[in-house]
């Protein structure tokens, strides 16, 4: 019986062993399992944000665009109207100084025409 006492107590040990090394291989193959998994995940999201930022990229120039060319238009019209404005001012300036000219000239007509009279 001491035999099969030394049989059961060997087969106790390696069973005990063999689970000790298969626990340890499966918590090892488990561990690079969750590193792949993590790695592929951080892969993934890099390349979902990228995604994301060339789309968001390609419709904020798809949305500005339009508003471009009316900025670009309005920006011109603006130009025209102060460049109209600039005009008008420096018309109104010249036809002001000509009226000064002509009211000068009345004035001295007018003293010599009294002078004159008076004379």
């Amino acid at each position: 019986m001491s035999k099969i006492s030394d049989l059961a107590k060997t087969f106790e040990q390696t069973s005990r062993t063999e689970a000790a090394s298969i626990e340890q291989q499966t918590k090892a193959d488990l561990e690079t399992l969750r590193k792949n998994i993590n790695e592929a995940l951080k892969q993934s999201e890099q390349k979902i944000t990228a995604d994301i930022n060339a789309r968001q990229l390609r419709m904020s120039k798809a949305v500005f665009k339009p508003y471009l060319w009316s900025l670009l238009g309005i920006s011109a019209a603006g130009l025209i109207v102060i460049a109209g404005l600039f005009i008008a001012i420096w018309s109104v300036k010249n036809e002001l100084d000509d009226l000064k000219q002509q009211r000068a000239e009345a004035e001295r007509t007018l003293d010599l025409l009294e002078t004159k009279t008076k004379g």
